[in-house]
Formats: structure tokens, C-alpha cells, sequence
């Protein structure tokens, strides 16, 4: 048998997660690789060849066959050597800090994951292991703390489940109605959600925003979240908060010339089309897999929450990524949080810059007694970058040294809580960015990686192997905070 590549460049990172698929799934003896991709010394009778993720197909003596991988980017394809990502769901909505499906379906094949058998995500974002795991026919159950993550899992898995004729006749009825949609004055809100939109929509807009809302939910009903997602997407776009900025910033630029009902009735086709495309390919599925708004400790008390087969996550970074400041007016607008609520949830959050209440004074008394017993090596990195405060460092960056130590301390407790969840000899596989901040004028590297890897160690994890990921350079705002580097840590329960 003789796979293909793809079309489009590879990282080196993505040919070796391929070489282990193929050895994983099909091929234990290994492979050659020739030109156009490798040459299988032998395959299993029955092999999961067209479960492949980084191969466009296979050649046998039955002639070429493609993989689902290839046919799923294929719908979403802008340009023939670049990589899909936004093929099925995964283009509902943008998500800030989400990860490549494409490593989370090769992870799921690296580790034999077959349908049966149930995946856990514990930062489960806007779902992206969710979804490769429903398309394989696995379930999944993915938790966050943050509920425009649990909305876009969910409306996703949503996508994956309904009958596509009911899909196909809500896009049609509620494009009808929005053609038609004058921009009649808004419905009733909340009076503080009324007053916190109008902080940053002019007010034809908002009357817009609100009755688009309306529509969706008065036609699409249990689908309505499909199409709110889409609307959602397009908030920013719209807002008087600068779309570039990933911090709250007012937008110098002009508002779009078009409407922001025109707006959305243009993303819907492309949406539904990938969409019903990836069900076509992939056969109807039964509702499979759900995302839950909680901490994943709060399942570790629920005995048909244990014995999962293997966990796949990206986890917060450090102080590296704002993300309520770039999805508070969706929050809202979805009506998942009151306005009153936003700062609450920033604070609360795995890796957040925030230090709010309480945790102002308590935290310094816990980073001085290693309240949570972190490894030393970590400890000691948090009362190094302490000592080193200068008089030039604001509030900001004096925060450090206890935000990180809190990092540190959430992270090892969420290792306890996964580690309680799993079955014995269970993988798990965190996808990690390394980052940094400047103290004393002097920028300290945070080897993220390495520290996550120490602290799974401290609690019973086997460390197995810590795997380099090349990213994408990055442009724009905010480009010297950007995640340079990522590693895949795979880690075994024992």
C-alpha cells in the first residue's frame, strides 16, 4: 500500500504525527518514505487507512481511494497547498488560542481511539476535540468554565446531530425573514444588557443585532444556536470595540459599509454548505458528546464520570491571552452573562492577567508559604521573578510572580483531577505554549512545557515525551505576546 501526501507544505512536526498514525493504525513494521508519501512495508488486513489525518489518500491494488480527511478539507479549501482548518464545524466561529484539528483527530488515531470509547477534554474551548471525536463516531466530554466555550461546543456538536433537512429548511425560512427584516425596533432586555450594548453599538445597530437575534431564535428554536454562533462571529466586526485589538480598545476605523443582516445572510451559505458537506461524508450521527460549563474537578464526584480512555486538551497559557476582552459582547448578547459578571469570570479564569478581590492579599501569603506545594523548580522561578521587581515595574507586571504561582497551583490541581478520571494506562496529550514576561527591564522565558511536564510528574503522571510544534509566525497587534512555540506533551496514568 502507498500513501499520498497532501498538496500543501508540511512542518516537520506533522510528518512525524503522520509516521505514528500510520504506525499506530496500520503499519506497526513502519514505512518508506518515497517522493509523494510513504510506501508500507505491510498493513493489517482491514486497516483504517482512510482514517488517516495527513494524507490526502491511499493506493492499493483496487486503485486510489481518499481519505476523510482529504474530503472534509476539501469543502473548506481556499487555496490547493494550504491547509484546511475550518472545514465541517470548525468554522462557525473564531476562537482565540484554538488548536489545529488536524493534531487533535491525529492524536485520536495515535492512540487508538475507537468508537465505544469516551475522550476527555478538560479545557474544551470552542470544541475542536469534541468535533474530531463526533466525527470519528467517539464520545467526548469537554469542560470549561467559561459559557461562550460551552455555547460554541455545543451549537458545533448541534451541527453534527440534526437532521440536515431540518438544518437546511431553518437556514432557508430564516434567510427569508431576514431579506425582509427592516430593523425594527429592538424587543425587551434586561435593562443593564441594554445599557452595556448600547456602551458599544450605536443604537441602529444594536435595534439590528437585537431583532436579528430575535428571528433566529422565534425560527430555529433548538438549532438556534447554529446560527447564533454565525451571528456572534460577526459582533466585533460591528461594535465600537476596535476588531483588531485583542484588549478593549474604542475603533478608530470606520464601520463595515454593508449591514450587519447583510453580513451574516453572506457567512450563512458557506457555513450550512460545509456543514451538510462534512455530514455527507461522515453519515449521521446521534447526538454524540457534550460540553459542560464547570471545572473539571466538579466531575470527579460523579461515578459515570470516570474510566475515560484517553484525554486530548490545550490549555490556557500563562498571562498570554485575554479571552473575555475579545468575547464580552458575545457573552452578553447570547445573554450567557451578566454584564456584572464579566470581571468575575476574567478573574476566575486558568491563566488570567486579572488579581481582583481577595486574591490581591492572599495570593503574595500563599506564593510566600507554597500554600499548594508546587516542585521546587517552579516554586523557585516564582520567587526569583519576585525578587527581581524593580521600582520601573507597574501593577501589571508586579502581578506576575503570584499570577503565575496561581497558574502553577490550578495547573497541578488539574492534573489531580483528570488523573482521578482516567482509566489506568490512559493517555494524555496537552498541546502547550511556551511564553514570557519582562521584569526589571529583563525578559524571562517561561518554559511552559517543561514546568506543566513537573507538575503532571508531582502527581502521579508518567511523563512519556515532550514533542516540538512549529506555529505559523504571527503579525500584527499585540505580536511580541503572541505564542511563539508550542510543544505536545503526551502523558501515560500509571
Amino acid at each position: 500500500m502507498r500513501l499520498r501526501w497532501h498538496n500543501y507544505k508540511y512542518y516537520p512536526y506533522e510528518k512525524e504525527l503522520a509516521s505514528r498514525e500510520v504506525t499506530s493504525l496500520i503499519c506497526p513494521s513502519g514505512a518508506n518514505e518515497v517522493q509523494d508519501g510513504l510506501d508500507l512495508r505491510e498493513a493489517r488486513p482491514g486497516s483504517g487507512a482512510e482514517r488517516l489525518t495527513y494524507f490526502k489518500g491511499y493506493e492499493n491494488g483496487s486503485g486510489f481511494t481518499s481519505t476523510v480527511q482529504a474530503e472534509l478539507e476539501e469543502t473548506a479549501r481556499n487555496g490547493k497547498n494550504r491547509q484546511a482548518t475550518r472545514y465541517s464545524v470548525h468554522g462557525l466561529h473564531e476562537y482565540k488560542g484554538k488548536f489545529n484539528p488536524q493534531v487533535a483527530k491525529a492524536l485520536l488515531n495515535i492512540f487508538k481511539v475507537e468508537p465505544g470509547q469516551t475522550v476527555l477534554d478538560p479545557f474544551c474551548g470552542s470544541g475542536t476535540t469534541l468535533v474530531e471525536c463526533c466525527h470519528l463516531g467517539v464520545d467526548a466530554v469537554g469542560t470549561d468554565i467559561n459559557p461562550l466555550a460551552v455555547f460554541l461546543s455545543n451549537a458545533k456538536l448541534l451541527g453534527l446531530s440534526v437532521p440536515p433537512c431540518e438544518l437546511r429548511k431553518a437556514h432557508k425560512n430564516i434567510s427569508a425573514q431576514l431579506r425582509s427584516f427592516d430593523g425594527r425596533k429592538a424587543p425587551q432586555s434586561s435593562a443593564a444588557r441594554r445599557e452595556y450594548l448600547l456602551k458599544w453599538f450605536d443604537p441602529e445597530i444594536y435595534d439590528e443585532i437585537e431583532g436579528v437575534r430575535a428571528i433566529i431564535l422565534d425560527i430555529a428554536g433548538e438549532m438556534s444556536p447554529i446560527f447564533l454562533s454565525v451571528a456572534s462571529n460577526l459582533l466585533r466586526e460591528y461594535s465600537q470595540q476596535d476588531p483588531r485589538d485583542l484588549r478593549i480598545r474604542r475603533r478608530t476605523s470606520p464601520l463595515p459599509s454593508n449591514s450587519f443582516t447583510s453580513a451574516l445572510l453572506d457567512a450563512l451559505p458557506q457555513i450550512i454548505d460545509r456543514i451538510l458537506s462534512a455530514r455527507e461524508l461522515i453519515g449521521s450521527r446521534a447526538p454524540l458528546g457534550r460540553a459542560v460549563l464547570c471545572d473539571v474537578s466538579e466531575l470527579t464526584a460523579d461515578s459515570a464520570m470516570r474510566n475515560f480512555d484517553a484525554a486530548i486538551t490545550s490549555p490556557p497559557y500563562a498571562m498570554a491571552l485575554p479571552y473575555i476582552d475579545t468575547q464580552r459582547l458575545s457573552l452578553v448578547w447570547l445573554d450567557l452573562l451578566a454584564p456584572n459578571q464579566i470581571l468575575e469570570l476574567e478573574a476566575s479564569l486558568i491563566g488570567s492577567r486579572e488579581l481582583r478581590g481577595n486574591s490581591k492579599r492572599e495570593l503574595p501569603q500563599l506564593l510566600a508559604s507554597n500554600e499548594a506545594e508546587l516542585p521546587d523548580q517552579e516554586y523557585e522561578l516564582c520567587i526569583k521573578l519576585e525578587d527581581l521587581l524593580g521600582e520601573e515595574d507597574g501593577f501589571r507586571r508586579r502581578a506576575v510572580p503570584s499570577l503565575l504561582y496561581r497558574y502553577f497551583a490550578s495547573m497541578k490541581a488539574n492534573f489531580s483531577s483528570v488523573n482521578r478520571l482516567l482509566r489506568e494506562g490512559a493517555p494524555y496529550a496537552l498541546i502547550v505554549g511556551h511564553n514570557h514576561t519582562t521584569i526589571g527591564g529583563v525578559r524571562h522565558d517561561i518554559d511552559t512545557p517543561e514546568h506543566l511536564s513537573r507538575l503532571a510528574n508531582a502527581v502521579g503522571w508518567k511523563v512519556e515525551e515532550l514533542i516540538p510544534l512549529q506555529t505559523y509566525r504571527r503579525y500584527g497587534y499585540h505580536v511580541s505576546n503572541a505564542v511563539a512555540a508550542e510543544t505536545l506533551i503526551i502523558l501515560r496514568k500509571e
